[in-house]
């Protein structure tokens, strides 16, 4: 009888040579690491590892995060727990995300996250991993690139726009009002500026300006009848106004 053939484990290149490099070695290296490293499951809902720069980072050890399943959206700020779902939820991005994380001690640290997701052989998506970074605020950047007023959180890169932690979804006419009105809250902003940056135009017709502030209005306002964040000045335009 021929023998079956028996495929040869070959170490990785990188590996080769490499003596005594075992899953202890590797853990260590990772723990020493500045960033944070982790394996996140989603059913049944928790985390698999995270390193130990964790704890450096959050004040939290990973047995805290290991003991509660729903660490991985307790850990982030609440107005940006939206981009968490949808990543546990779709998997997507290949642009790194960016989310406040609270500390134990309260205060904020922005965190830079790159992810992988892993998916069964039906496709399905099991878990996340990736590795995250303290990164410096990045709403007081030279060219900043997430807009955080109030609970209102814009991120200008991706054209995407939280509301107390809900996503809500604009029309592209709809985000760059958003963004002309809170470039310097406060700031009256005349109608024909407005129509200028929407519509390369001072002279567009019919109520098309005012239009378009109502239906922001209706998406970001807790009562479109009564604003108190669009106000608008009486035969000049209008403002964004920065509530406490």
């Amino acid at each position: 009888m021929g023998s079956t053939p028996v495929r040869q484990r070959v170490a990785p290149r990188g590996l080769r040579g490499a003596r005594g490099f075992g899953d202890r070695e590797l853990h260590r290296l990772i723990d020493r690491a500045p960033d944070v490293v982790f394996r996140y499951r989603l059913h049944p809902p928790g985390f698999e590892f995270v390193s130990r720069a964790i704890t450096r980072m959050t004040g939290f050890v990973p047995e805290e995060l290991y003991a509660d399943p729903s660490s991985a959206l307790k850990l982030v700020h609440h107005d940006d727990r939206a981009i968490i779902r949808d990543l546990l939820a779709k998997g997507t991005g290949r642009m790194p995300i960016v989310v406040r994380w609270v500390r134990k001690d309260g205060l904020v640290a922005w965190i830079e996250q790159r992810s992988t997701p892993v998916f069964n052989r039906a496709r399905e998506l099991v878990a996340i991993e990736a590795i995250a970074r303290e990164i410096g605020d990045p709403t007081i950047a030279s060219r900043p690139h997430v807009r955080v007023l109030g609970d209102i959180r814009i991120d200008l890169d991706r054209g995407r726009l939280l509301v107390a932690g809900r996503d809500v979804r604009l029309t592209p006419s709809e985000f760059r009002l958003l963004v002309l009105l809170t470039d310097q809250p406060g700031r009256t902003v005349s109608r024909a500026t407005i129509m200028e940056a929407l519509w390369n135009s001072s002279h567009v017709g019919g109520r098309t300006c005012e239009v378009h502030v109502s239906k922001l209005r209706a998406k970001i306002e807790r009562d479109a009848h009564h604003p108190l964040r669009i106000e608008t000045v009486r035969g000049q335009g209008y403002r964004f106004i920065l509530s406490g």
